[in-house]
């Protein structure tokens, strides 16, 4: 019998070994590619994005005070949807018929509906799509802080002392808790709890559910809103002094000399507490300790000496590591956060005492002119504006790319960005006339105008 062949293979024997070859050369080549470094934990996965809101549910969106808004926004101008008119009345402390919305002001949204705290007296509840009316709650004085959402509850206070807790369905009365003086601030509500300041000077805690008292702090008359973050509150107060107290039983951590009536809402990021005062100047403090980090004077501020005219009663806005916000002096600034430098500034067409939301890099804002400007966040250019009344100086909710705001002794109001439409051209014996030159619009002065010198800053030791 013949010996086989030893260069002859059958064609299986040829198929395993290119199969063995293969394995061995996918192995070497896994091994090559694979950076193996002693000691070196697995990367966890990226965590997801956290979903917005579907609500404004109070003052800036959040206890923590930063939820601005949502998108996204449409192409075109700003434009009235629907309009409300209001009734008036006249309080203990203004003897005229107060109506529409006054400061601070701002309305939260939800799915549905629209809540505005109307001058007016009355927390009315607005469908969203054609503002009307579904229900209204009447108060003994004007109401100016923004109702706070829970649940089926609402938040909603003012000028007569009171913090009523109404039924989110039909407006009905749930509890109310009585207090020494005016509450402007919007409740923020963590957990089973209530927070919120009052110009009675104490900082109060309620029960949600019943709204007995929890404990009661003398702090100071406090105008602004409360910022839970990081387990800790913080607000400023008329007296000058800027807090930051354990929720658990109101002790105070530290507190830190502002010196001068704040009724700014203190944003906290970046380990810092950023807030501003009528004094005309925005300061940041270290988060943990107080300590004063950085200030900025605007134009026309004086270190430690309050103005109506050059003050500043907006709440900071802090977007993509920039501080945004308005001042008696008609500028809105935009400020580094990390150290208070001025990137640009925009001048509207009157005081703004409004707080300026950022929503998808546009910033929307009203003046004391009756005007709401919406401006690119990045640079200040404008991109549209709008007048819709007298005098704005509460603040606008947007959600969806739609925009709610109120006007002082005006109507409330829903505005979109719609494209404009196309005017019909005019035709002289069936002839389009020539197209006529538009002229150049002139404005006495220019949208967005470098800093002046700023006046010389005090020492980070000095108050």
């Amino acid at each position: 019998m013949r010996s086989p062949n030893p260069t002859t293979f059958s064609s299986s024997a040829v198929c395993r070994n290119f199969a063995v070859i293969a394995l061995i050369l996918l192995g070497l080549s896994s091994f090559a590619c694979t950076k193996v470094t002693k000691g070196e934990a697995e990367r966890p996965p990226a965590p997801a994005p956290k979903p917005k809101p579907a609500s404004v549910s109070t003052w800036l969106g959040n206890p923590e005070r930063n939820f601005y808004g949502s998108g996204p926004w449409s192409e075109g101008q700003l434009t009235v949807v629907w309009e409300v008119k209001t009734s008036l009345i006249s309080g203990r402390l203004h003897k005229d018929g107060w109506g529409g919305t006054s400061w601070p002001g701002q309305p939260s949204v939800d799915a549905d509906r629209v809540y505005f705290p109307s001058a007016d007296g009355n927390a009315y509840a607005l469908n969203r799509s054609d503002g009307k009316s579904v229900w209204a709650f009447k108060a003994k004085d004007s109401f100016k802080a923004t109702p706070t959402l829970a649940g089926d509850k609402i938040l909603a206070s003012g000028l007569d002392h009171h913090l009523y807790c109404l039924n989110a369905k039909d407006g009905s009365v749930i509890w109310d808790h009585e207090t020494g003086f005016e509450i402007d601030g919007a409740a923020a509500v963590v957990g089973d709890r209530v927070y919120f300041g009052g110009e009675d000077k104490n900082f109060y805690c309620l029960n949600l559910a019943d709204g007995t008292l929890l404990y009661k702090i003398p702090v100071g008359s406090v105008e602004g809103s409360v910022t839970f973050k990081d387990d800790r509150i913080y607000f400023g107060t008329e007296q000058g002094e800027l807090y930051c107290l354990n929720p658990a039983d109101g002790q105070i951590v530290w507190k830190s000399k502002i010196g001068a009536d704040s009724d700014s809402t203190p944003a906290v990021a970046n380990g810092l507490v950023y807030t501003a005062a009528e004094d005309g100047v925005v300061r940041a403090y270290n988060q943990s300790n107080g300590e004063i980090v950085w200030r900025f004077v605007t134009e026309g501020g004086r270190l430690n000496v309050a103005s109506e005219k050059k003050g500043i009663w907006a709440s900071p806005i802090l977007y993509k590591n920039k501080i945004y916000i308005g001042a008696g002096n008609g500028y809105l600034h935009c400020l580094t956060a990390d150290k208070g430098e001025l990137v640009w500034r925009y001048q509207a067409h009157g005081p703004i005492w409004g707080t300026s939301p950022v929503v998808d890099d546009r910033v929307i804002f009203g003046d004391k002119a009756g005007w709401i400007h919406m401006i690119s966040a990045d640079d200040g250019k404008l991109i549209s504006e709008l007048r819709i009344g007298e005098n704005i100086n509460s603040t606008p909710a947007i959600l969806d790319g739609q925009i709610y705001v109120g006007a002082f002794m005006g109507k409330l109001y829903r505005l979109d960005l719609k494209p404009k439409p196309a005017e019909p051209e005019k035709t002289v014996n069936g002839t389009a006339p020539p197209p006529r030159k538009r002229r150049p619009i002139k404005r006495k002065k220019p949208l967005v105008k470098p800093s002046p010198t700023p006046e010389p800053q005090t020492s980070p030791s000095a108050y």
